[in-house]
């Protein structure tokens, strides 16, 4: 193994699938700060996304031992009911292939795939700390590394519209600045950006020129004259820009000097870098008159900037919305989505404290609850006692307030609760933030196939609801037809003609309106006892 493979049969090993596997990823950081500032890890702990690629193999070969690897693998070691394995090392000096199961994250992702969640992208927040609109992982606008389409999309975009969708890269070439030690730093300053002078020379002048052609072509439109420059005028703008290139930087440096990182220079050498978005926080976080305020701003210039590690949607999903609708087969179409049974990792009150909201794991991901309660309705619900053994397990996860309030000892299983998945994020580090939100009523009721109970409480209800008149054109309400208008709950008609009209018009505030409605009544009457 440690010698050098030069010859075909060597090459030919190397293009098989015992060295077709990829390099493993950089093992992540599970180290948290807790409350009082110590840091906890775990080794144990399934890692926030996986590191080695999870390989599977049929049943028939499986059961002799073959995985496509160097030597075969013990049947013993690698029977299970889900049989992926991960390889760490192809062989050693023990002449042993070291091999882990990779079911923690295969079933993660059967899950997920099973669950249908959306993918967004993460919330970004400005210095007003507002969350921008999420959309999803696959809109254009996001998923799309050319960099030529983005710059085309941000020259045609509408320059009086504040609100249009701005094109991003999701991934770059360019390293991120901001995380990077000063010595760094220094190196690629030295090794990959000197040697490129000229070459930025040369994006710089067809920059400038690009500018001074729709400058120009504006004017024109403004003066009511040809709109597209002719190919001579173009060439004259070249020519005039490459002649007076230094005076055009020596401006572009000075207004670089006032402007700082919003300036014209500053948005062209990350276009030719192909760098992230850089955030101007210097100037803001000296100006800020509070500690709060300087911790925020920090906070955006260093990780809400930091560009994301993995595709915004990591292979988990491909759904774009969670805008559907769920067809169940004997119920039919359903106002909510299937809910899913989520266990309580760590509820509100425990030995070490209280928080806020829950901790829920759903799908192999730790989520937060989305609802608090107080105190004291939490010392209500606890005095009740449960009754375990004469009541379904089932049931006692619909009580959602009770099953995150504490850890009930005594219920097999543990404390689970049914939650709504919404949408999710990936951050920066590769992490999945996964929004949940309490499971509906019904849908639980119809996920547990236990739909007695609505049925009960919909019938009491209609025993307690008023009594309604029937509906038009029944027996108890018969009715001439729809088309006709009902005449029955209107005044009875008289013999005097021009009674009937004055007394279906509507009433009148005016002093006037009522003595000339009164004297017309007075004279119809008169003349019907004359005759």
């Amino acid at each position: 193994m440690s010698k050098s493979m030069n010859s075909p049969t060597a090459r030919l090993l190397q293009s098989s699938r015992l060295f077709s596997l990829p390099r493993p990823l950089p093992q992540p950081a599970l180290e948290t700060a807790t409350s009082t500032g110590v840091y906890r890890a775990s080794d144990s702990a399934t890692l926030p996304y996986p590191t080695y690629q999870a390989i599977a193999s049929p049943a028939s070969s499986r059961f002799r031992g073959d995985w496509g690897l160097k030597r075969a693998l013990p049947a013993k070691s690698t029977r299970s009911s889900t049989p992926h394995i991960r390889v760490k090392a192809h062989d050693n000096f023990a002449h042993i292939t070291d091999f882990e199961s990779a079911a923690d994250h295969t079933q993660t992702e059967a899950k997920w795939r099973q669950m249908g969640i959306p993918l967004v992208v993460r919330e970004r927040k400005g210095y007003s700390n507002e969350a921008t609109t999420t959309g999803s992982a696959y809109d254009d606008h996001i998923d799309n590394t050319d960099p030529e389409a983005v710059f085309s999309a941000q020259q045609n975009a509408r320059p009086d519209n504040p609100g249009s969708v701005q094109w991003k890269r999701w991934k770059s070439d360019s390293p991120w600045l901001a995380g990077m030690q000063p010595g760094e730093f220094e190196i690629y300053v030295e090794k990959r950006l000197k040697s490129r002078q000229g070459e930025f020379q040369k994006f710089m002048i067809e920059r400038l020129a690009q500018q001074r052609v729709r400058d120009e072509e504006r004017r024109h439109r403004d003066l009511g004259q040809r709109r597209a420059l002719s190919r001579s005028q173009r060439s004259t703008i070249l020519q005039d820009v490459v002649t007076n290139y230094e005076a055009e930087m020596k401006r572009l440096r000075d207004d670089h000097t006032v402007q700082s990182l919003a300036s014209e220079l500053t948005s062209a050498i990350c276009d030719f870098l192909g760098l992230t978005g850089v955030q101007d926080s210097t100037e803001n976080q000296v100006n800020a008159k509070t500690e709060r305020l300087k911790n925020t701003l920090a906070n955006i210039s260093s990780e809400s900037n930091a560009p994301p590690s993995t595709h915004p949607a990591a292979g988990l999903s491909h759904i774009r919305t969670n805008a559907i609708m769920e067809n169940h087969p004997f119920w039919g179409p359903q106002a909510q989505g299937s809910p899913v049974l989520a266990r309580v990792v760590r509820p509100r009150h425990t030995a070490h404290g209280s928080e806020p909201r829950a901790k829920l794991g759903v799908g192999g991901v730790v989520a937060n609850d989305d609802s608090t309660q107080t105190s004291a309705a939490w010392q209500d619900n606890r005095l009740k006692a449960l009754d375990f053994e004469n009541t379904p397990i089932e049931q006692f996860y619909e009580n959602t307030q009770r099953m995150t309030e504490h850890i009930e000892v005594d219920l097999p299983g543990g404390n689970k609760v049914w939650v709504h998945p919404e949408s999710a994020t990936v951050d920066d580090q590769g992490r999945i933030q996964l929004k949940v939100r309490r499971g509906d009523s019904e849908a639980i009721a119809i996920a547990r196939d236990d739909v007695e109970a609505i049925h009960e409480a919909k019938r009491a209800a209609l025993r307690q609801a008023p009594s309604m008149p029937p509906a038009r054109g029944t027996a108890a309400n018969a009715n001439y037809g729809y088309s006709l208008p009902d005449t029955r709950y209107g005044p009875p008609k008289s013999r005097v003609q021009g009674f009937d009209d004055m007394l279906s018009r509507s009433p009148r505030s005016s002093r006037s309106a009522d003595a000339s409605a009164l004297d017309k009544i007075k004279d119809l009457a008169g003349g019907f006892g004359r005759k």
